[in-house]
């Protein structure tokens, strides 16, 4: 799991926020699985409206995480192309926000390692299935039955 850190971590609300907070409308950080007020939550990039899925703990952790991959790895080759869908820079750019490049450093969650540059929707792909490779193929094998001739 991405967030080891917080596994054994126990805590009150009222204990890390105040008694205020406590009562406060609450959502569950997809990475760390708190029920957590709503105010530790970044609005999402682009919508004001729509609060971000992980907590600001958690997202914190997730760029320093990312900040150092980005420099132990490699630049992408000039003329990259997403090693998935084959798209070129120029097909990939603004999928992952207008302020993104075409390219995320991909990288094993468990282990940090930089895997590769992908384009932001194959990153989503792996992403939404775990990484889990039987969760994927799973998935390879529905839309082989479910393909009409």
């Amino acid at each position: 799991m991405q967030l080891d850190f917080l596994k054994d971590f126990q805590f009150r609300l009222e204990d890390c926020f105040g008694p205020k907070l406590a009562k406060e409308e609450t959502k569950v950080c997809t990475k760390c699985k708190r029920d957590l007020p709503l105010s530790v939550y970044r609005p999402h990039s682009g919508n004001l409206n729509y609060l971000r899925s992980e907590c600001k703990f958690c997202e914190n952790f997730l760029a320093k995480e990312r900040y150092e991959i980005r420099k132990t790895a490699p630049p992408p080759p000039e003329n990259h192309t997403c090693p998935i869908c084959h798209k070129t820079a120029e097909e990939a750019k603004g999928r992952g926000g207008k302020n993104l490049g075409p390219w995320v450093y991909d990288h094993d969650h468990e282990t940090k390692e930089f895997r590769g540059h992908l384009c932001h929707d194959c990153n989503r792909a792996l992403g939404n299935f775990g990484d889990c490779i039987e969760r994927m193929q799973r998935g390879i094998e529905y839309l082989k039955r479910n393909k009409k001739q």
